[in-house]
């Protein structure tokens, strides 16, 4: 692989990150988690870190997927997918390098971790994600880049050639200030209090239970897990293009992640797991049961469970991923918008890519 040298900057790519390394650029737990994943990787699915240098100090790391020839239409909205399919063929399967914070547990920040002490100015920090640009860019085989970021930090890459477009905003649930659950239900307005307890009602009525495990799992609970961490793909109209690799059977069991257990009689009916990142919660993972667990609201229940342990860890943050459902509208109380730069090497796939898919573009998260 290329590295990029400019008279400032020097980019490598790497699949290593030390101690050392992750402490300068506070990559915390959701770092953590993509050098996880790394072991994971797969021939279509390759994760490298690309650590940007300056003078010999490292001042920033990035996570980076490398998309080996998958079907960029599979990414649209079911009704295009199909005949644009049909209609590219071939040409629709592109090698794509995609920044994002997919194996970053959905952290609501930008991908770019920069170094914390001596941290860059803006215009340092504008220069090195243009470095990393150009890094990428010159990948031999790459025919796409796909860098999400809020919406705030997004504005460089209109002028280094990216085509950005306004994608699902990330659901968070600030706890800043609640010391119990009870403080947080008394907080929500009046709707969503009755709707809370109705909630509850039916999921104890349903004789349903919650138990939170850590991770790593044993294997016979991971077994219980899958179907439903299968059926919630399943259940999606869109392919998520890394799930080789996110929801990888022994990479699943042997995350160390938080994992909330919905039961009905013993029998699993859905579930959703968390990494603990200082004050904050982010979710990895989850799944239903579509046909058991709508009787006892599990995914709601899942939801406020989280809530309470959260609070009760004495977290101020609960992130709940992009915005794909009606329940995360609805209890999710705030929103971060997000962006996606999206960069063609060839100007007719840039072409198609304003006029037919743009607009069209959805992005998938499990």
């Amino acid at each position: 692989m290329k590295q990029a040298q400019c008279s400032t900057y020097k980019v490598l790519a790497d699949h290593h990150l030390t101690s050392e390394e992750a402490a300068a650029v506070g990559g915390g737990a959701p770092l953590a988690n993509f050098c996880f994943f790394m072991k994971y990787s797969s021939p279509k699915t390759e994760l490298f870190l690309a650590k940007v240098f300056a003078e010999n100090q490292l001042v920033a790391v990035v996570p980076v997927v490398r998309l080996v020839k998958r079907k960029s239409t599979d990414m649209l909205r079911p009704p295009l997918k199909k005949w644009l399919g049909l209609l590219f063929g071939p040409l629709a399967r592109k090698t794509t390098l995609l920044v994002d914070t997919a194996f970053l547990a959905y952290d609501p920040r930008s991908p770019f971790h920069f170094r914390t002490e001596n941290s860059p100015s803006q215009n340092d920090s504008l220069a090195i994600k243009r470095a990393l640009a150009d890094f990428l860019k010159a990948q031999r085989g790459v025919h796409t880049i796909w860098i999400t970021e809020p919406a705030a930090e997004s504005d460089w890459a209109t002028a280094e050639s990216f085509d950005c477009f306004g994608i699902l905003p990330m659901v968070q649930i600030p706890l800043g200030g609640c010391e119990s659950m009870d403080q947080y239900v008394a907080g929500l307005p009046k709707k969503r209090r009755r709707n809370y307890r109705a909630e509850r009602k039916r999921f104890t009525g349903a004789r349903a239970t919650i138990q939170i495990v850590q991770g790593p799992l044993a294997e016979n609970l991971a077994r219980q897990l899958r179907p439903c961490l299968d059926a919630s793909a399943e259940h999606s109209a869109l392919e998520v293009p890394y799930n080789d690799v996110l929801t990888d059977p022994n990479a699943f069991q042997a995350h160390e992640q938080q994992i909330f257990i919905a039961r009905i009689d013993e029998q699993v009916i859905g579930f959703m797991s968390f990494l603990i990142d200082g004050k904050r919660m982010l979710q990895c993972h989850g799944g239903l049961d579509y046909q058991r667990s709508y009787q006892a609201q599990a995914y709601h229940n899942l939801i406020y469970a989280a809530i309470e342990y959260a609070i009760g860890n004495g977290c101020q943050r609960l992130s709940m991923g992009p915005l794909n459902n009606e329940t995360k509208r609805r209890l999710g109380l705030e929103l971060v918008p997000m962006v996606a730069c999206l960069w063609n090497r060839y100007p007719l796939d840039a072409l198609i890519a304003r006029k037919l898919f743009l607009k069209n573009f959805e992005v998938a998260y499990p």
